[in-house]
């Protein structure tokens, strides 16, 4: 996917959304078979979905970030990458999602 700010449409169609970081399998694995640390510095990336996550967030929109080990070579340390420059912009702190704060819908209601 391009830089989120380039996006010449608007991608959210509900009142949640979610962002996956999934990197080049073939590139990261030629580089480590290990998964425990950063391989790949990916920060000027996460910086702009910084930035595209907070106007989302400024409009009410829910938004799920999960990142594979693929995207830097530790899915860990890209989230606590994306939460150090959510927190240097002045962003404030992330909250989680409460439990059973939102309904969950389904096709096949109980009757």
């Amino acid at each position: 996917m391009p830089d989120p700010l380039e996006l010449q449409f608007d991608p959210i169609t509900a009142d949640w959304t979610y962002v996956r970081w999934l990197g080049d399998r073939k590139q990261i694995e030629a580089q480590t078979m290990l998964w425990d640390k950063v391989v790949v510095d990916r920060t000027s990336e996460l910086s702009s979905w910084v930035d595209f996550c907070y106007q989302i967030m400024k409009r009410g929109v829910l938004i799920y970030a999960y990142a594979n080990n693929h995207f830097q070579g530790h899915g860990p340390a890209t989230i606590a990458k994306f939460l150090e420059l959510w927190a240097a912009n002045g962003f404030g702190k992330l909250a989680r999602p409460e439990p059973n704060k939102r309904q969950q819908t389904t096709l096949f209601p109980m009757s």
